[in-house]
C-alpha cells in the first residue's frame, strides 16, 4: 500500500483487528472478507475454527493437505465432540459440536482425491441422517426422536433447517456423480425438495449439456424452463434465466452478435449480473469491439471491485490487454494500482 500510494494514503486505510471484530463465527468471517492478518481469532467453539481452516485449504486446491488435518477427527462421531462431554462447560446443551457444514466437507473431500466411491458413501450417510430426522420432526418428536414437547415454531424452523441441509447433500451427490461422468439427471431429484429452484434446475442441467456439446439436449431443457416459467408466472429471476439460456445456446454456435443481444437485453432487468457482463464483453471482443470491451471489464471493475474482480474477468482483461497494445506489463501494472485504491 505505502509503495504504490504513498504513506498518507496508507494511514487512512482502515484494518480490521481480532479485538475490533465480534468474538465469533461472525466476526472470523469479516476478518477472512478484509484479509486481515488476524484470522485466528478468538471463537465461541473451536470447530467453527477448524472448518473455515478446512474450506481455505479445499479452496486453495489443497485437497492431501485438508484430507490430513481432518482425518484426526475420524467420523466426526468421537464422544469429545459432543457437548455432553462437557457439562460443566456446556451445563444442559446437547448434541453434536461438530458444524454440520464441516460434516459436509468431510465427505465431499474424497471426491477431490480420485475417491468419489468414499465420498459418495459418507454423502448417502448424512442424507440418511436428515431423512431420519426430519421424519422424527414430522412425528412430533425431537431432531434425536426423544419424547420432548417443542413449540410449534421451534419445530417449522427445525424443519426447514434439515430440508436445506438434505437440500445441500442432494446437490453435493449429484456434484459428484456428475464428476464420475455420470450424467446430470440427478439434479432432478433436487426438483421434489425445492421445487422453488426449478428453473434454475433445469438450467443449470441444459447447461451441462451444453459444455460436454450435446446443444439438442441442452435446448431441451432450456424449452422446459420456458414453460415452466409461463406456467408460474413471470418472474424476474426467470426472465434473466431463460434470457441467460439463449445467450449460451448462441455462443455455442458461435453466433456472437444474438449472444450480445440476449445478454444487453438480460442486464437491462440484472444491470448488475457480473456473468452477463462479463459475457456481454467478450461477445463485443469477438465482434471486432476490441476498445469497447476493454473499456466494458475497466469500467465494470472501477466501478463496483468487490463484485466484479473476480478471476475470470481479470483474465479476461489481461488477455485483452495484449491484445491491445505491446504496452501490455505496463498496463497491467497502472491497473493493478487502482484496484488498491478501490479496494
Amino acid at each position: 500500500m505505502v509503495r504504490f500510494l504513498g504513506e498518507q494514503a496508507a494511514s487512512k486505510r482502515q484494518v480490521l483487528t481480532a479485538n475490533s471484530v465480534e468474538q465469533s463465527f461472525n466476526g472470523l468471517k469479516q476478518l477472512i472478507v478484509s484479509h486481515s492478518p488476524y484470522l485466528l481469532a478468538k471463537l465461541l467453539n473451536l470447530n467453527y475454527l477448524w472448518f473455515v481452516r478446512l474450506s481455505l485449504l479445499t479452496k486453495l486446491n489443497l485437497f492431501q493437505n485438508a484430507e490430513l488435518e481432518i482425518e484426526p477427527f475420524g467420523n466426526l462421531d468421537h464422544p469429545d465432540l459432543y457437548y455432553e462431554y462437557y457439562p460443566t462447560v456446556y451445563p444442559g446443551r446437547r448434541g453434536s459440536m461438530v458444524p454440520f457444514s464441516m460434516r459436509l466437507l468431510h465427505a465431499e473431500i474424497p471426491q477431490y482425491l480420485a475417491k468419489p466411491q468414499e465420498a459418495l458413501d459418507r454423502l448417502h450417510n448424512l442424507k440418511t441422517v436428515c431423512l431420519a430426522i426430519l421424519e422424527n420432526l414430522e412425528k412430533g418428536l425431537a431432531e434425536d426422536g426423544s419424547m420432548i414437547t417443542l413449540a410449534q415454531e421451534n419445530v417449522q424452523a427445525s424443519l426447514q433447517l434439515w430440508q436445506s441441509r438434505l437440500s445441500r447433500v442432494m446437490y453435493s451427490m449429484a456434484n459428484c456423480l456428475l464428476l464420475m461422468k455420470v450424467g446430470p439427471h440427478t439434479y432432478h431429484s433436487i426438483i421434489q425438495y425445492e421445487p422453488h429452484q426449478k428453473v434454475q434446475l433445469l438450467s443449470g442441467i441444459g447447461r451441462i449439456f451444453l459444455q460436454s456439446g450435446d446443444v439438442n439436449m441442452a435446448e431441451r431443457y432450456f424449452q422446459d424452463v420456458e414453460r415452466s416459467c409461463q406456467m408460474t408466472g413471470s418472474q424476474s429471476s426467470h426472465t434473466t434465466c431463460v434470457l441467460m439460456n439463449r445467450a449460451f445456446v448462441s455462443l455455442s454456435q458461435n453466433n456472437y452478435a444474438e449472444a450480445h443481444a440476449s445478454f444487453t437485453e438480460l442486464l437491462k432487468l440484472d444491470p448488475k449480473n457480473p456473468v452477463a457482463n462479463n459475457n456481454a464483453a467478450v461477445c463485443l471482443l469477438y465482434l471486432g469491439h476490441l476498445k469497447e470491451s476493454l473499456g466494458q471489464l475497466e469500467g465494470l471493475v472501477k466501478q463496483d471491485p468487490a463484485l466484479y474482480l473476480h478471476e475470470s474477468v481479470l483474465f479476461n482483461l489481461t488477455s485483452m490487454y495484449e491484445l491491445e497494445s505491446s504496452r501490455s506489463t505496463q498496463k497491467k501494472q497502472n491497473f493493478n494500482t487502482q484496484c488498491l485504491k478501490l479496494v
